[in-house]
């Protein structure tokens, strides 16, 4: 049986760039993460700015928010 894996939303960058920079930096510190789905993510032109939000399952969470503020 597949266990169903809870994601939680522990940080949101000030855009896209960052947010994938911040998500490399907890994958080398060996914690999972993504980017998360936004559904505004049309700009003013109508062009994508990506998503900002950075998604970890639940059980890392407490360790991605601390490696997030360093």
């Amino acid at each position: 049986m597949r266990r169903e894996i809870k994601e939680v939303l522990v940080y949101t960058a000030e855009n896209s760039a960052m947010a994938k920079m911040l998500v490399e930096k907890l994958k080398q510190m060996k914690i999972p993460a993504r980017l998360g789905v936004e559904s505004a993510a049309a700009g003013v032109f109508g062009i994508s700015e990506g998503s900002r939000t950075i998604l970890v399952p639940e059980e890392f969470a407490q360790r991605a928010r601390k490696a997030l503020l360093k």
